[in-house]
C-alpha cells in the first residue's frame, strides 16, 4: 500500500499544484495578444503566488519577458520549461512562436516540428510550421496545417488570421472575409484583421460591411503587436471612392504622418487634395510621392507622371505640365506580377 501510495503522490501532488493553471494561462496569453503586457504580469504574479509549484509558471515568465522586450530572458524561461516537461508539446511551440516573430525561422520550423512528434493536434506548431512551409514557398502545405490547425481551435487567432492572408493573396476573397472574420469575433482589438476584413468586404460588393469594419478598426487599433499603420490610409482611399471628400483627408493626413516614408499616402493624398482645390498642397504631396521609391508597385511612376501632369495644367504651370505629359508617354506600363 505504501508503495503504491509513493507512485500515486508526486502525479496527485503536480495536478493539485496546476489547478486553476490552465484558466490564468489562457487570460495570460489573451492579455498578451491584446498587448496589454501589465494586466499579463498583473496574473503572472497571481499564478506565482497561488500556483508557484507549477511547471506552467516558467511559460507564462517566458511569454511576458518576450513581449517586455527581453528576447535573452524568454529564451532562458522557454529553455528551462523544455528541461522540466520535455514531454510537453507546448515546451516547443510557443518557443517556436518566439523564435518565428522573432525572424529565426529554421529554429522556430525545427522546433514546432518536435511540437507536432509529440502531439500532432498541437494548434500552435500547426500555425508556426504553416506559415514558415507558406513563407518558402510551399503554400498548399502550408495552408493544410493552417486549416487543419483551425478545425481544432477555431478560436486561435493567430492561425485563423494566417490562414486568412493566404486565402487573401489567393484572391479567395469570399474565403479570407469568413477566417478574418472569425479572428475579429475571437480577437475584437486586432486592428490588422479588421483592415483586412474591410479591403476584402469591398470587391465583394458589401461596402457598408466594409465601412463598419474600418470603423471597429481604427477603434480598436492602438499601440501593440497588432497595430496597422496602414489601416487610416486604406480608410481614407474608402472614403474618398465614397466621395467623402473631408473625412477623407482627416484619415490621409493621419496617413502620411504614420507613413511617411511610404510613396502611397502621399500620392492618394495629392489626389485628393486636387480634387478639394487644394493645388498648392497637391503639388507637393506629389513631388513628395516622386521622391520616395516603391519598389512593391503599389504606385507606379506612370500614376506619378500622369497626377503631376494634371496638378502643373492646374497650376498653370505649361512648362512642367508637358514635362510629365511627355513622361507619361514615354513610360511603360510594367508587367504585371502575378
Amino acid at each position: 500500500m505504501l508503495l503504491l501510495l509513493a507512485s500515486v503522490l508526486p502525479q496527485q501532488v503536480r495536478a493539485i499544484s496546476c489547478s486553476g493553471a490552465e484558466q490564468l494561462m489562457a487570460s495570460i496569453w489573451k492579455e498578451l495578444s491584446a498587448g496589454n503586457v501589465s494586466g499579463a504580469e498583473q496574473m503572472l504574479h497571481e499564478m506565482k503566488r497561488t500556483l508557484a509549484d507549477c511547471p506552467e509558471v516558467i511559460l507564462a515568465n517566458a511569454r511576458v519577458a518576450a513581449a517586455n522586450g527581453r528576447p535573452a530572458e524568454a529564451e532562458d524561461f522557454f529553455l528551462r520549461y523544455a528541461d522540466l516537461v520535455p514531454r510537453d508539446a507546448k515546451a516547443y511551440s510557443y518557443h517556436a512562436r518566439f523564435l518565428l516573430e522573432r525572424g529565426q525561422y529554421l529554429r522556430a520550423d525545427i522546433l514546432s516540428t518536435q511540437a507536432l512528434e509529440r502531439d500532432p493536434n498541437d494548434v500552435v506548431a500547426l500555425a508556426v510550421r504553416g506559415e514558415i512551409l507558406d513563407m518558402k514557398g510551399q503554400t498548399q502545405e502550408g495552408r493544410e496545417l493552417l486549416e487543419k490547425a483551425c478545425r481544432l481551435d477555431p478560436q486561435n487567432a493567430e492561425a485563423q488570421f494566417r490562414l486568412a492572408t493566404i486565402y487573401d493573396r489567393l484572391k479567395r476573397l469570399a474565403d479570407a472575409v469568413q477566417h478574418f472574420q472569425k479572428v475579429v469575433e475571437a480577437d475584437p482589438q486586432d486592428a490588422r484583421a479588421w483592415d483586412y476584413l474591410a479591403l476584402d468586404l469591398e470587391p465583394l460588393g458589401e461596402v457598408e460591411r466594409a465601412d463598419l469594419a474600418y470603423r471597429k478598426g481604427l477603434a480598436a487599433n492602438q499601440p501593440g503587436p497588432h497595430f496597422d499603420a496602414f489601416l487610416d490610409y486604406n480608410y481614407g482611399r474608402f472614403l474618398m471612392k465614397r466621395n467623402d471628400l473631408t473625412a477623407s483627408k482627416q484619415h490621409l493626413d493621419r496617413a502620411v504622418e504614420l507613413t511617411p516614408d511610404f510613396r502611397a499616402p502621399w500620392y492618394e493624398r495629392a489626389r485628393l487634395n486636387l480634387r478639394l482645390k487644394n493645388n498648392q498642397q497637391a503639388r507637393e504631396d506629389a513631388e513628395r510621392a516622386a521622391s520616395i521609391r516603391d519598389s512593391r508597385g503599389i504606385i507606379i511612376d506612370l500614376q506619378l507622371y500622369v497626377l503631376l501632369g494634371q496638378i502643373y495644367a492646374r497650376l498653370g504651370d505649361a512648362v512642367l505640365a508637358e514635362k510629365y505629359a511627355k513622361l507619361s508617354q514615354r513610360t511603360p506600363v510594367p508587367p504585371r506580377k502575378d
